[in-house]
């Protein structure tokens, strides 16, 4: 239907498709973008954003990681400059072994970015309260795992962010695409504009001026009401 209308780009198609994973989910923001790879190269990217302010994550921090998954889990860590620390799997699930987490993390630990190996959640439990004890986020590839549950509650729905994706061989499909899911509405803008080319706008396509400032703004190195679509933060 989206294409006989050929409304091509982010549209009423995607905004139904959002609230429905919303919906499910029970997550109050949902991002689409082109694929799951897309989709975790976005959430770690989205964690570089200086909004983040103290939590910021810079060159040189470190991220836990699972030593067995699958290639775009590790390489958004590797393309933002950041360190993955790679903690081996229990050989009878394939998830990350979360005993040995607490072991390896540092003054530079930042974050953990799990995937749940082929849909089976790890040990959420105990990765939340390393999480809590070291104020680390927590993104989970939910990828290979739309549907699963951990103590009678969503996959996806337990870390700061997680990511989907609906490539043909995950559980839905739009051929291509991806998404991430977030309770934030600091990482939802972040999100936004690093899916967008580096934005500072929100509008919505299609739509202008949705803040009323569109141009009555100072920017530095600009003149006052330089139109504020055309900045990239």
């Amino acid at each position: 239907k989206a294409a006989k209308e050929f409304w091509l780009t982010d549209g009423h198609w995607a905004d139904k498709f959002q609230k429905g994973l919303c919906d499910f989910l029970g997550i109050k923001h949902c991002v689409l973008c082109n694929s799951g790879s897309s989709a975790n190269l976005l959430a770690i990217s989205a964690l570089t954003s200086p909004l983040l302010k103290d939590r910021q994550l810079k060159t040189g921090d470190e991220v836990i990681t699972t030593a067995c998954g699958f290639p775009t889990t590790l390489n958004p860590i590797l393309q933002n400059n950041l360190i993955p620390v790679f903690i081996d799997i229990e050989l009878e699930t394939y998830n990350i072994n979360t005993l040995r987490i607490e072991k390896f993390i540092t003054k530079k630990t930042k974050a953990i970015f799990i995937p749940y190996s082929l849909g089976n959640p790890a040990e959420i439990d105990k990765i939340m309260e390393i999480v809590k004890k070291y104020n680390l986020w927590f993104i989970e590839d939910n990828c290979d795992s739309l549907g699963s549950k951990y103590n009678g509650k969503y996959t996806g729905t337990f870390g700061d962010m997680s990511t989907l994706s609906f490539y043909p061989a995950h559980h839905i499909t739009t051929g291509e695409g991806g998404a991430v899911m977030t309770n934030n509405s600091l990482l939802k803008k972040i999100l936004l504009s690093f899916r967008d080319w580096g934005r500072d706008c929100y509008c919505k396509t299609g739509t202008d001026n949705a803040c009323g400032k569109r141009f009555k703004q100072k920017f530095p190195g600009f003149p006052y009401g330089y139109d504020h679509k055309y900045i990239y933060s």
